[in-house]
């Protein structure tokens, strides 16, 4: 049998209404939600969220909350392809810029890296997933996969959420190309760090110097690229 990428659509409700549907890896379908949610703004915090219940048969996700007002600015029944992010004009408070003093060497960010991969069990059977991991001195490594780069973040980010991770003192690790919704995603859940095996795009690097967001790319090569606030990475 020849290796193939699991991709379903999966629908996410809120108080009962559709508001979107994510082609995604069918995984780790509550810490999507949550993530995604978070990463809007249209929850503060997990306690925001009364319940939610995932329906495996349907691929559905079901989320009741008071604090979501379906007049906020949600797009209905949009379709969130796994090859492309959000768009960037997302209900998203960026006006305040990252403060984080936190440091990471980066030999450690490397091994964070290396560890992420070997965690990476559908990538190492596929060749074709992506990964995404959390990384914080105190609390080490949370990675998990899907089909999209940007619903790995989405669901590194629930994942930490879940397990009251602080996510202003830790680093976001991806195998894929940063692009804007990624950088947009990580400043809204304050993360000050974005690493990948990758690049990152000329849009993700101007919204990282406006929200104070440091960049690496290629973190695997002998010489891993610091584009910009180096302050916080100790070589």
């Amino acid at each position: 049998m020849y290796p193939v990428c699991e991709e379903t659509n999966v629908s996410l409700f809120i108080n009962n209404q559709k508001i979107i549907t994510f082609m995604c890896t069918p995984e780790n379908l509550k810490e999507l939600a949550i993530g995604h949610l978070y990463t809007r703004n249209l929850i503060e915090d997990i306690e925001d969220i009364q319940s939610i219940r995932i329906c495996n048969s349907l691929k559905n996700i079901y989320i009741t909350s008071e604090f979501i007002s379906m007049n906020n600015d949600i797009s209905l029944n949009t379709v969130l392809s796994s090859a492309c992010g959000s768009s960037p004009n997302l209900n998203l408070k960026l006006d305040k810029i990252l403060e984080s003093q936190t440091n990471f060497h980066l030999e450690r960010l490397k091994n964070a890296t290396v560890e992420m991969f070997k965690l990476a069990v559908k990538h190492q059977k596929t060749g074709g997933m992506h990964s995404c991991a959390v990384y914080n001195a105190n609390k080490g490594l949370i990675a998990l996969e899907d089909v999209g780069r940007h619903n790995a973040v989405d669901k590194i980010i629930g994942a930490c959420l879940s397990r009251n991770y602080d996510l202003r003192d830790s680093v976001v690790i991806s195998t894929g190309r940063i692009s804007t919704d990624m950088i947009l995603k990580c400043a809204a859940a304050e993360i000050p760090v974005v690493v990948t095996r990758s690049i990152p795009t000329t849009s993700a690097l101007e919204l990282a110097k406006k929200t104070g967001l440091t960049v690496v790319g290629r973190i695997m090569a002998s010489e891993p690229i610091i584009y910009i606030n180096e302050e916080r990475i100790l070589k």
